[in-house]
């Protein structure tokens, strides 16, 4: 009510826009007036505007909403063991190596409640956990990265490789340096932070901007069979083309680490259907002491 008059200055504006009467929406800021005992607007002929008082509630009031809305989705959690809906924010290389997995194996369980399932920035995740808009957030995370006020229940890495096709200039090394790399033109995802503080003190971060940004790597692994291109990644990503000799496999000098790790609020985790998705990602996934 009081964002809504402030933006726009008037009453009967706000009226219409909040779908109320005039007479009700005046009452209300009189009542809150008369409870705080401080004018929330100064009146004239040109309109309302907001008072230091209301501008200090609009100021607290959105740390106020986030809390109330994560208080709301704990109780909704509480409630729906039937029926209920788990929101799930995956990074892009979780949503094509292990997501399919999880939601097949949902799907062969009877349970009584829904997932909904976004893919996500590493720091929209983090943002989106906080606001309480996902439950459960899956990505490239490092220990350093993750806030105190998450839990980490479960984590897993991978071996980071490049692909080429066969016949490429590269693919009878099989052992390469990051030099190599940036030799030839690449297709590669967004590089993790957490990835980026591996590759950075080896290799200038500029020199590995790609020259084709792809998360999806189905599109990417199709560039590089048919092209000089090359990318990298989770080893696990091109498994089935390595062992079909579709693209060759090749090692880095120094061994990358690909790093993932599930993050939930530690009171959303007490919910018995948040905790039956993170016992399925568990399968594909190893414990974390956090």
């Amino acid at each position: 009510m009081i964002r809504v008059i402030s933006e726009v200055g008037s009453i009967n504006k706000a009226a219409e826009l909040l779908n109320v009467s005039q007479p009700t929406l005046s009452k209300k800021v009189s009542r809150l007036e008369h409870k705080i005992n401080m004018e929330l607007f100064s009146r004239d002929s040109a309109g309302m505007a907001p008072t230091e008082a209301a501008r200090f509630l609009l100021r607290e009031g959105d740390e106020l909403r986030t809390q109330l809305s994560i208080i709301e989705r704990r109780l909704e959690l509480m409630a729906n063991k039937v029926g209920g809906v788990v929101r799930i924010g995956v990074g892009p290389i979780i949503s094509q190596i292990m997501l399919p997995k999880v939601l097949l194996d949902f799907s062969e369980q009877n349970y009584q409640f829904r997932v909904s399932v976004v893919t996500l920035s590493q720091q929209a995740l983090l943002n989106q956990l906080r606001q309480s808009e996902i439950d459960i957030a899956i990505g490239p995370f490092s220990d350093d990265e993750i806030p105190d006020e998450f839990s980490v229940p479960l984590c897993t890495s991978d071996k980071i490789v490049a692909a080429v096709r066969e016949g490429h200039e590269l693919a009878s090394q099989k052992v390469i340096s990051l030099q190599d790399v940036v030799r030839f033109k690449s297709v590669l995802p967004n590089i993790p932070k957490s990835l980026g503080q591996q590759i950075s003190p080896r290799v200038q971060r500029t020199s590995l901007e790609p020259d084709i940004l792809c998360e999806n790597y189905s599109t990417a692994k199709s560039i590089v069979a048919n092209s000089d291109y090359i990318t990298a990644g989770p080893e696990t990503l091109f498994r089935q083309e390595f062992a079909s000799g579709e693209l060759a496999q090749l090692e880095f000098q120094t061994e990358v680490l690909w790093q993932c790790k599930c993050l939930v609020k530690p009171e959303i985790l007490l919910s018995p259907i948040v905790k039956e998705i993170v016992a399925i990602f568990s399968q594909y996934m190893l414990p974390h002491d956090r």
